[in-house]
């Protein structure tokens, strides 16, 4: 596991979701280029307090791009 200690800030849990999409999408982007497998299954999303609220998997972020 990895830690974003920079993060985010959004203004909804909506948000959170699509950048955590956008960011797994970006990774995967980056892992194929140079031919790298993805060990990435999820993100987790934290509040400010660092407590965990949601989570986007892999699937859920690829589920509109891919058949």
């Amino acid at each position: 596991m990895l830690d974003d200690l920079d993060g985010a800030e959004v203004a909804s849990l909506e948000d959170a979701r699509k950048e955590a999409q956008r960011a797994i999408r970006e990774i995967a982007a980056e892992h194929l280029k140079i031919e790298r497998k993805l060990e990435l299954t999820s993100i987790e999303i934290c509040d400010e307090a660092g407590h965990s609220v949601a989570s986007v998997t892999y699937d859920e972020a690829m589920d509109d791009i891919l058949p």
